[in-house]
């Protein structure tokens, strides 16, 4: 890892300002393996860790948040699990689907093949419970949000703007074009952990 700064958050936390080919993901496991931080949270460009203060010095954290990333990255690989979504593209689930391929310039079927060849890794989780943010959809295909936001998304939902898909793990409103709806279970209370999804993981879409 080359080029990261710190970049100090109040006087308890420490983020990592990572570079464009770095994998956020991976530091942040190392970080948490090592057991030294109270939090460690992914961000789009970051990682950031949270301390203790009165047993960890914020200089000590710094030159400690340093050591343990040189360290821990050294010769190590990513092992991220991956998540297989079969997803239901008929217009009752998926309403925004043909305006999408339209607006690109391809018909619905080369447009739901430029995603399922796109290599998806869920970036971060977001604005609601268990929602994930999805990147490394295919560049070339162009969108963006809903003039109008819709007060109600069904749960599975599986939204699109450029760069991204945005998966509702849960009902609610949201402003993202729907281009699917996965039968999947996104969230199970039951579950010691009820999200599907995290941060990192590594998803193929299957469309049904």
């Amino acid at each position: 890892m080359t080029g990261a700064r710190i970049v100090p958050c109040g006087d308890d936390a420490l983020r990592l300002v990572t570079c464009a080919s770095d994998d956020r993901h991976l530091i942040a496991d190392v970080l948490r393996n090592s057991g030294s931080w109270r939090e460690v949270v992914v961000g789009r460009e970051s990682v950031t860790v949270q301390f203790d203060p009165l047993d960890l010095p914020p200089p000590a954290a710094r030159d400690l948040l340093e050591n343990t990333v040189s360290v821990g990255l050294s010769g190590q690989q990513a092992v991220q699990p991956v998540v297989t979504l079969t997803v239901n593209a008929e217009e009752a689930s998926a309403p925004d689907l043909s305006g999408c391929a339209e607006a690109n310039g391809c018909t619905i079927e080369e447009f739901l093949s430029r995603l399922h060849h796109s290599r998806l890794r869920v970036d971060m989780l977001g604005f609601a419970p268990g929602f994930a943010y999805v990147s490394g959809v295919d560049q070339s295909l162009r969108g963006g949000r809903l003039e109008n936001p819709r007060q109600r998304v069904p749960a599975g939902s599986i939204g699109f703007i450029e760069g991204y898909l945005g998966i509702y793990a849960l009902e609610g409103p949201g402003g993202w074009p729907i281009i699917g709806r996965t039968n999947a279970i996104l969230f199970d209370k039951s579950a010691p952990d009820p999200f599907l999804l995290s941060a990192g993981t590594r998803l193929q879409i299957e469309w049904a």
